[in-house]
């Protein structure tokens, strides 16, 4: 199954104030859409809509022509297996080794053997390096091995749609180009659409898809100047696909 993703007039409101304001997106299969802006500007908050863990106060967000907002839990549960999700946080379960946590998207999602399961858990932990960490807990993994873990979790289904959230924050340049580099493969492999809230914009390629600011709320189009400009400040612009 393949996602075409679209928000349609996404609103949210959070302690009286508008976070996202009338934000529209479409992304179909393969495109890789990133964005960002400032601090608590909602890059978040947006990412959580777009993956049905947090509801808009108003509009539509659509999965291949469905609107999840009035879904129930255990609809939108049978829905998120074909999604990945990299949260800022990792967000890795603490008495859970590396290893479970990768593997557990696999063990609570699908019917696969535990032999397939080792197989598949093994390669992606080799791809991002992390492979001598295998037995650890999160709480001896240092951030970049956190993050590895984490992007490990979100693409071990083979998601058709991957949400990332800040993939980049608080790794070395080493672990980055690491990322960067399996991300790059899995996008190539499954032609996944990808939505990626980053502060890093200038370090990923121009795959496919288009760059946003989210700026008042809203998403905002600026030429390659204006986003120089907007980069030095800690937001961001949108290409023109």
């Amino acid at each position: 199954m393949f996602y075409k993703l679209e928000l349609q007039n996404v609103s949210f409101n959070h302690k009286g104030g508008a976070v996202l304001d009338g934000v529209n997106l479409k992304a179909a299969p393969g495109d890789v859409v990133s964005f960002g802006g400032a601090s608590g500007g909602g890059k978040s908050a947006l990412l959580e809509i777009c993956a049905g863990l947090l509801r808009p106060t108003s509009g539509s967000v659509l999965w291949d022509g469905e609107d999840i907002c009035g879904l129930s839990k255990y609809d939108l549960y049978d829905r998120r297996k074909n999604i990945g999700y990299l949260f800022q946080t990792s967000a890795l379960i603490s008495n859970h080794s590396v290893f479970d946590n990768i593997a557990l998207p696999l063990r609570c999602g699908t019917d696969l053997k535990e032999a397939v399961i080792k197989d598949k858990v093994n390669r992606m932990m080799e791809e991002l390096s992390i492979c001598e960490a295998e037995k650890a807990f999160p709480e001896a993994l240092s951030a970049a091995q956190l993050k590895c873990a984490a992007l490990a979790r979100a693409l071990i289904n083979e998601p058709a749609l991957l949400l990332l959230d800040e993939p980049l924050s608080g790794v070395d340049p080493v672990a980055a180009q690491y990322i960067i580099d399996v991300l790059y493969k899995e996008w190539q492999r499954k032609k996944m659409c990808i939505i990626m809230a980053s502060h890093s914009l200038s370090a990923w390629p121009q795959w496919s898809g288009g760059r946003f600011v989210l700026n008042g709320g809203s998403f905002e189009k600026a030429s390659e100047q204006t986003l120089e400009t907007k980069v030095r400040n800690l937001e961001i612009s949108v290409y023109d696909r």
